[in-house]
């Protein structure tokens, strides 16, 4: 059995969003939809090590205080379950801005969780890995199988691939404006806004609801009928966000110049639609065939630092084993 191993994943972002957690296993309050990114991407090196801390790097510097501790504690989990013994080395390197809306998490965990599979003595099947990498991270779960995914609600949801990435006539164009990591994660930010939105029930009634009609949407491949169902979810997310006490407002004023930007596009004949995940950079779904068109402009919006095409990532993967 190999003792060190290098996985790869995508970050993907979110269709339908998932905003919220129940029960003891912090489940998705909202079930998710999901396109993997090819150019987000995260590679990370597990090896097992004989010392008495885990090591944990993070695009080459030592990660201390809570990075480190999320990463140890998802350790831990594994060696609860007894599928890891011993202590690890881990080096993470993003291809992206993390902590900042791009879904970062998503693919950091499940290429932790395919390089801690490789290194178990368990057999692990792919159902269960999911359920494993959303415990670091609920997006990690779609990450796992790529392409268009879904993660249901419940007790203890795994991802389920609706369509491999080769399948997926549409991609994703990301707007990065300027923007200091988020004031609060991902996981404080959902646990605010259900205990102080008086939105938040009503959120996860129409996350449910969009989710059905977004399943319903993709059968028929009806883009304009997907992307209408995706900016109207995202939209909805944030209202319960901003009505979250202290307001948790992610976007920047780049963030709703991109936004126009896309509703004036559509208006020209572009058939472009948004989505913004907890951060301030936008993704732009359209089809493959326009995705350079899409680029293009989005690289003509003033408060785009950088835009990146993406077509549709694949499932997480070993790229190497010593």
């Amino acid at each position: 059995m190999s003792r060190k191993v290098r996985a790869r994943a995508h970050a993907n972002i979110a269709l339908c969003k998932y905003w919220g957690k129940s029960g003891p296993l912090d489940t998705p309050a909202t079930p998710s939809i999901s396109l993997a990114l090819d150019s987000l991407t995260t590679i990370t090196t597990a090896e097992m090590i004989d010392a008495a801390d885990d090591a944990v790097v993070i695009n080459g510097k030592v990660a201390t205080g809570i990075e480190r501790e999320r990463v140890v504690r998802y350790l831990d989990i594994w060696r609860t379950e007894k599928l890891i013994e011993g202590r690890v080395r881990i080096e993470s390197e993003n291809s992206f801005p993390m902590s900042s809306g791009l879904a970062s998490s998503s693919s950091a965990f499940a290429a932790l969780a395919t390089a801690l599979n490789e290194l178990s003595e368990v057999r692990i099947t792919q159902t269960l890995l999911t359920k494993l990498a959303r415990r670091g991270s609920g997006s990690a779960a779609r990450s796992i199988t790529g392409g268009l995914s879904s993660l249901s609600n419940g007790d203890d949801p795994a991802a389920r691939l609706l369509v491999p990435a080769s399948d997926v006539p549409w991609g994703m164009v990301v707007g990065v404006v300027d923007s200091e990591p988020k004031q609060y994660s991902s996981r404080e930010g959902m646990k605010l806004s259900e205990q102080t939105s008086p939105y938040y029930r009503r959120w996860v009634l129409q996350a449910r609801h969009d989710y059905r009609y977004m399943l319903h949407a993709l059968r028929g491949w009806d883009l304009a009928e997907v992307g209408e169902i995706a900016e109207e979810n995202s939209n909805a997310m944030h209202a319960c966000m901003l009505a979250t006490r202290p307001t948790l407002m992610y976007w920047q004023a780049g963030t709703m110049d991109i936004m126009h930007s896309v509703v004036a596009w559509r208006n020209e004949g572009l058939k472009a639609y948004y989505t913004v995940d907890a951060g301030s950079h936008v993704a732009v779904l359209c089809h493959i065939d326009d995705l350079d068109e899409v680029t293009k402009r989005m690289q003509a919006v003033p408060s785009v630092v950088k835009a990146i095409a993406n077509r549709p990532g694949g499932a997480a993967v070993l790229v190497a084993m010593q």
